[in-house]
């Protein structure tokens, strides 16, 4: 129990969970209340671990997603030019002036 209480404070995920185990196996049916509260806080212990590695990974996987959509933006914002170029020519329009040259 004295590992336990050391623990309890900042509890390091899977080892709270097996010493929360060790305990309750070793108490067994002498103190059944305590039994099922030390296998209910390995449980939360590991839920709770279970769940931060889940929201760990999306977070992560949306960092990289984000970064991946800046380096693409990135590449075509070095693709343009500063030089001014005309307006845009419309095919119908370069032909209105050869018909008016001749």
């Amino acid at each position: 129990r004295q590992g336990l209480a050391w623990l309890a404070h900042c509890p390091p995920g899977s080892l709270y969970c097996q010493l929360c185990q060790l305990l309750a196996l070793a108490l067994g049916d002498r103190d059944p209340v305590a039994t099922a509260g030390l296998l209910a806080e390995s449980l939360s212990v590991t839920a709770r671990h279970q769940l931060l590695a889940l929201l760990h990974t999306r977070a992560r996987k949306k960092r990289r997603a984000a970064a991946a959509a800046a380096r693409d933006l990135s590449e075509q914002l070095q693709g343009l030019s500063l030089q001014e170029r005309g307006p845009p020519r419309d095919p119908q329009d370069s032909q209105d002036s050869q018909d008016s040259q001749d």
